[in-house]
């Protein structure tokens, strides 16, 4: 009360003079209006300053070189531009929402067979930045939109062709990734996962089935797509869905077909 009644006529001016000069009331203010930093927050400062000081300039030079491999390769997959053979390793695997996995040589005998880049010469291939995938620190995830025109003849890999048509491709954003091993070397392909399928004109559909859907193309439900896909493993040069399971890299073994011709008999 003394404080007060001494300090009630004073102003302003002095009082925040007294409380500037008053170390007690100076402190007691801080305490009361300072945040208090959990130290759940702190410790997990603390620790994302340890993994960031633990990434060194050589482990830094690395991502950057993966990042930079893994445009180069999705911009030459085989699939939307030719391919670059030597980017794949020898265990390479292609994994769609529907088709896969495939091994290097089913997979690049399976694309090559649409050549999208003759149905649509002026293909753009719009491609994000890379990511890092938190836990698999060799794997890199992008986003990738495609536009063009259906301006040249486009092969269904299956004997069938579709004549120019003028046809506007406009993929929706498709999600896809990238593993490489040790050497730098492509293991693991993934995409034409939609991951908004308001966007663009093929809805849900992506890879070669939203090229399918530009030109005109039937496409089956998943009953009918079975069938076919069993049909396609017996035959030679023809478009394949799974690799044998004896053809796959050990890891993967257990999503092959146990049917139909054996890679080395089908290309």
């Amino acid at each position: 009360n003394g404080l007060h009644s001494s300090t009630a006529d004073m102003g302003p001016g002095p009082l925040i003079a007294l409380i500037v000069t008053t170390p007690a009331l100076t402190s007691a203010l801080f305490r009361s209006t300072a945040p208090t930093v959990p130290r759940s927050a702190t410790a997990a400062a603390l620790r994302c300053r340890t993994v960031l000081s633990a990434a060194g300039p050589a482990e830094l030079e690395k991502t950057a070189e993966l990042k930079r491999l893994a445009r180069e390769f999705v911009l030459n997959d085989g699939f939307h531009q030719p391919a670059k053979p030597e980017m794949l390793s020898d265990d390479f695997v292609w994994f769609g929402p529907i088709v896969g996995p495939l091994n290097k040589q089913d997979f690049l005998g399976t694309v090559g067979l649409f050549a999208v880049w003759d149905g649509f010469p002026d293909m753009k291939m719009s491609l994000s930045d890379f990511t890092q995938d938190p836990t698999e620190p060799n794997r890199f995830w992008a986003i990738l939109r495609l536009s063009g025109t259906h301006s040249g003849t486009q092969q269904s890999g299956t004997g069938m062709s579709f004549p120019p048509s003028g046809a506007a491709l406009d993929v929706g954003p498709q999600c896809v990734s990238v593993t490489f091993d040790e050497e730098g070397l492509v293991t693991r392909y993934t995409g034409g996962y939609i991951v908004d399928r308001r966007q663009g004109t093929t809805g849900e559909f992506g890879g070669f089935f939203a090229i399918t859907k530009t030109v005109g193309g039937f496409l089956p439900g998943m009953r009918l797509a079975k069938v076919l896909n069993w049909v396609g493993a017996k035959l030679k040069r023809f478009p394949k869905a799974r690799s044998h399971e004896a053809d796959l890299p050990t890891r993967w073994k257990g999503q092959g077909r146990s049917h139909g011709v054996r890679t080395d008999e089908a290309w």
